[in-house]
């Protein structure tokens, strides 16, 4: 079997992947362990971030990349993203306050009219105290208002997903999930393909290709044996509560009111989805909440939203994924995308931190890759 390129990895960055590599003309064949989307990205709480945060410590550079993603996933894909209308109350003396979202509200207009590319989305507004201790229940002591602005939520990952490799014109022959990387085979000290194992016959194929792009995330280190930037050592997971959530906006809400790590809150389908609970798991092979994980997120939910009932909820679901990090230790989350090319020669390796950014991050990679080559838009 031959193929210009094979890919590595069934997630958000191997299929955005495979959609640059057929965008470039080139016909590419993913491989997946398991079912498309079965990691982190089908258990993502799916939020396309637009930046906003990143104002407030003036990184002009990671608030643009990610105004450019979800412009992006609106545009391309608007039938599977939807603006999200987001809340975060606000307290008195917190740096999370009026006056600090006023500037950044300020600060991205003047960069929109500067820059362009601005979305489809209301700006930034704050809303009276009163008002959002009416709407929803939280803590009211020190309460001074709240930020109101728009992100974009993707409703369905997968069948967001799915339709990324339609796009890409993946199908029978050219899309192999549930099959597993055997070896990397190498001729003259370079990589010309994969031996790929068919999970349910058990039948070993020899793909050749130009070349190899590992975008397997969490597992990047165990099939090429070699360091894939920073270790994937995060436990992440999202809840999905029997409780009917009382609006319509995300909510952003933390232990104290005011400080520390927001969690979110929205509504989904009549239910509360609630994300995300993170914690170190060095060395850790698949994503494997314990019991007492779910205990210590339910329990911080409830004191982040006293009265709403959610540690007498039952939990109907817990979407959990494997996330990289700064040095291998799991407590902190790397806020960088990684990219090692030719290592070993003709492996191409990308390690993506974040759902929003993932299909830039593809797209630069096929323009480094494939610097001749002129990016066209695929036919619906």
């Amino acid at each position: 079997m031959r193929a210009d390129v094979v890919i590595v990895g069934g997630g958000v960055q191997g299929i955005t992947m495979a959609l640059a590599a057929a965008r470039k003309g080139l016909k590419p064949v993913l491989v997946e362990r398991n079912q498309l989307a079965a990691g982190a990205s089908g258990n993502s709480y799916g939020i396309i971030h637009g930046g906003l945060r990143y104002l407030q410590t003036l990184d002009l550079a990671r608030w643009r990349r990610s105004r450019r993603a979800q412009c992006w996933y609106l545009e391309n894909y608007p039938q599977f993203v939807k603006p999200l209308s987001c809340i975060m109350p606000l307290y008195r003396g917190c740096f999370r306050s009026p006056i600090a979202f006023q500037a950044a509200g300020t600060l991205e207009a003047i960069l929109f009219k500067m820059l362009g590319d601005e979305p489809d989305l209301p700006r930034l507004s704050l809303i009276p105290a009163d008002e959002i201790a009416v709407r929803y229940p939280v803590p009211t002591a020190d309460l001074v208002g709240a930020a109101h602005w728009y992100d974009a939520a993707v409703t369905d990952v997968r069948r967001l997903l799915a339709a990324v490799t339609d796009e890409a014109g993946l199908g029978a022959g050219s899309l192999l999930s549930n099959s597993e990387i055997i070896r990397i085979e190498m001729r003259d000290g370079r990589a010309v393909g994969v031996w790929v194992k068919d999970g349910p016959s058990g039948n070993e194929t020899l793909i050749e290709a130009d070349m190899v792009i590992n975008c397997t995330g969490s597992w990047s280190n165990q099939w090429t044996g070699r360091p894939a930037g920073p270790t994937t050592a995060t436990l992440a997971f999202n809840l999905l509560f029997d409780l009917p959530f009382p609006g319509d906006s995300a909510l952003a809400v933390s232990e104290q009111p005011g400080r520390g790590r927001s969690f979110f809150l929205r509504p989904s389908a009549g239910k509360t989805y609630a994300g995300t609970y993170y914690r170190p798991a060095p060395n850790a092979r698949e994503p494997a909440p314990l019991e007492q994980d779910i205990r210590e997120f339910v329990a911080a939910l409830d004191h982040a939203l006293p009265g709403f009932g959610l540690a007498k909820a039952k939990v109907l679901a817990v979407m959990s994924g494997l996330l990289p990090d700064m040095d291998g230790s799991g407590r902190k989350l790397s806020p960088h995308d990684h990219v090692r090319i030719d290592d070993p020669p003709g492996v191409h390796t990308i390690v993506g931190g974040k759902l929003t950014s993932a299909p830039l991050l593809s797209f630069e990679v096929a323009d480094r890759l494939w610097p001749q080559r002129s990016a066209k838009r695929l036919a619906a």
